[in-house]
């Protein structure tokens, strides 16, 4: 299980004058920065807020008790998470990138403010629905036969999700092991795909943290992955090769 601090009261500082499409919700949410690594919340701690991210990024995982870490979702910048159904959390968030900014809002009062305001309900089912979609994304990737098939659906959905403008990179901020426990495969065997897929052109690593997707058409359809060496420019997106620290259960 990872020792990271949580952020105390004290770190927590008011953010009433954040621009936001949740409205008067902002007038009861305080803020916080966390270094990477630092946790948001634990598994087990009281649900007693409701988080968003301004800034950076996190990831929402599991451990188990061998201490085998389980990644189920990636929220990005404008996510909101922490909603449990229980009184208790499921997972544990933990930042990914440095400074992440999370906003944070009381659940009780939170919920008084969506019940009486129907604009802010309405984002925030919003909001409840994209993380459904994202979770249901991941049991169609974990449900593909091989690592090929993972792999190239894994970039295919980080396309999506950040819909990168041609010619511009996206820079991830995910590491492979952060992809392989999201996959529930080897890091090795994930870094073994990656380069078998630039070996075969459908993606190009593209300085050390991005890497280009040349041949949509080979990620859609690995199977052609053997045959195609004829690549074509369609997409960019960013995957962080540098970084290769463990974290510790």
């Amino acid at each position: 299980m990872t020792t990271s601090a949580i952020a105390s009261d004290q770190e927590w500082q008011a953010g009433a004058s954040l621009g936001s499409p949740l409205g008067s919700l902002e007038s009861i949410s305080t803020i916080a920065k966390f270094a990477q690594g630092d946790l948001i919340y634990l598994t087990g701690d009281p649900a007693d807020y409701w988080y968003r991210i301004l800034s950076g990024a996190c990831r929402k995982c599991a451990y188990g008790l061998d201490g085998r870490r389980q990644i189920v979702d990636f929220p990005r910048p404008g996510d909101l998470f922490g909603y449990d159904a229980e009184d208790v959390h499921a997972f544990s968030v933990e930042a990914i990138v440095s400074n992440t900014t999370i906003a944070r809002y009381p659940r009780r009062d939170a919920e008084r403010v969506a019940n009486s305001e129907p604009g802010v309900s309405k984002r925030i089912r919003e909001l409840a629905f994209e993380s459904v979609y994202r979770l249901e994304r991941r049991m169609l990737i974990l449900g593909r036969g091989s690592a090929l098939e993972k792999v190239s659906s894994f970039l295919l959905e980080m396309a999506h999700s950040f819909r990168p403008i041609s010619g511009q990179a996206v820079a991830l901020p995910m590491s492979r092991y952060d992809i392989a426990d999201y996959l529930a495969m080897a890091f090795e065997t994930v870094s073994r795909v990656l380069t078998r897929l630039r070996d075969k052109g459908a993606i190009q690593f593209y300085g050390c943290r991005c890497v280009r997707i040349r041949d949509r058409r080979l990620l859609e359809a690995p199977s052609r992955v053997e045959r195609n060496d004829r690549p074509a420019l369609v997409s960019v997106i960013g995957i962080d090769r540098a970084s290769t620290d463990r974290p510790s259960p």
